[in-house]
């Protein structure tokens, strides 16, 4: 059976996601061994959060002008050489964070112009789904990295990450070269956009701002606690063991692939925006009864819905974000959204991290759902304030 482009770039970002998924689930550990606290051991995934911030920021522009097949390539040759070259300098911090942060600006940039290769070859009707499809791709690529992670921390102990972030990535380019990506042009726009009038437009919505809270938050936990937050406390109370650690996580990525194939289909039927408001919802009360799991089903269980949850978000926000804007800037419109995902990824690790220093588990655990409750009548606010329309390209 011949696959389609696309259907080789959601392979393509299988193995990206698993790359950067497992490496980044190995970081803190090898902090860890390093010396540093809890508190800290997420400063790698702040760095590669920083990346992303930029990245969003400067591939939302980029998406406008240029090829976002092009993009694809760039950002899969340059964590590549990255990769290589943190290989060569593991033991000196200053390369290594550069590492990630380069690492971040990649992984965003592969992920923006992904979703929108999808938006533009996608039918009216049918934009949930197919974004559905791909962010499941990256979920499948996350569920497949901590899996490996464990395994190659057992077997390699956390020095093997730049390898284990390296290979699934060659893999990766040779889809995205098959899938034709060097071939892939842009729409054309009739008009040149002023894309800051835009994006001032697009930040004095309130329902534009309350997608991009929303998406925020899922990412702030679904990496604050999956890579943070739920490893320690399963390793140092619970008394598991890092593989098994890694199953449990990749089994949650699993759920949050699951709710981001369903959220799109549900986006389709039922708008964005309430699937956005689901989302929030469903993690709340998550955060309560995790702390009452002892054994792997009570733990997993709650961890499994609330990835479901941040599924749901992700792929809710990133749809409206799409439909918001004109064809010739969803480009920006899905930059400045994924920059507050980048934001939440960057976040996320340090303050849980934190939050279970000062506040121990349990009062952790309780001020995640506390934060959480809040931006969901934030959100809600925001949602209720008027129905999403396409900004315009500006003058």
């Amino acid at each position: 059976m011949k696959l389609s482009p696309i259907g080789f770039f959601n392979l393509a970002a299988i193995c990206q996601a698993t790359g950067s998924s497992g490496a980044s689930m190995l970081a803190p550990f090898l902090m860890k061994d390093q010396g540093y606290s809890i508190a800290l051991v997420g400063i790698p995934l702040v760095a590669n959060g920083i990346g992303r911030v930029c990245s969003d920021l400067l591939s939302g522009v980029l998406a406008t002008y240029c090829s976002s097949g092009i993009l694809l390539i760039a950002a899969m040759a340059i964590g590549l050489a990255t990769s290589a070259v943190g290989y060569f300098f593991l033991d000196t911090m200053p390369v290594f964070l550069m590492a990630w942060t380069l690492f971040g600006l990649t992984e965003a940039m592969f992920a923006l112009s992904l979703r929108k290769i999808g938006f533009d070859q996608s039918q009216p009707g049918r934009q949930g789904q197919v974004q559905g499809q791909m962010a499941s791709a990256l979920g499948i690529g996350f569920t497949l990295g901590p899996l490996l992670g464990g395994f190659v921390g057992k077997w390699l102990g956390p020095e093997g990450l730049f390898v284990l972030y390296a290979l699934p990535q060659s893999v990766g380019l040779v889809f995205v070269l098959l899938g034709g990506a060097h071939h892939y042009r842009k729409i054309s726009a009739e008009n040149t956009p002023t894309l800051w009038r835009v994006g001032i437009d697009l930040l004095k919505r309130p329902p534009f701002l309350a997608s991009c809270l929303a998406i925020c938050q899922s990412f702030f936990f679904l990496v604050g606690v999956t890579k943070v937050a739920f490893p320690f406390l399963a390793v140092n109370r619970r008394g598991f063991g890092l593989d098994l650690v890694g199953v449990m996580v990749a089994v949650s990525r699993l759920t949050d692939t699951l709710g981001r194939f369903s959220g799109g289909w549900l986006s389709d039927r039922f708008s964005a925006s309430r699937i956005i408001l689901l989302g929030v919802f469903l993690g709340i009360p998550m955060f309560v009864l995790q702390l009452y799991g002892t054994g792997v089903v009570s733990l997993l269980l709650p961890l499994a819905v609330m990835t479901i949850g941040f599924g749901f978000t992700n792929v809710s926000s990133t749809t409206f974000a799409l439909q918001a804007a004109n064809a010739e800037v969803r480009g920006l419109s899905l930059g400045l959204t994924r920059a507050f995902t980048s934001v939440g990824q960057m976040l996320g690790p340090l303050l849980c991290g934190a939050l279970i220093q000062w506040l121990g588990y349990e009062s952790g655990y309780h001020a995640m759902a506390l934060v959480s409750a809040l931006v969901f009548a934030g959100v809600w606010h925001g949602l209720t304030k008027e129905a999403p329309r396409a900004a315009a390209s500006g003058s």
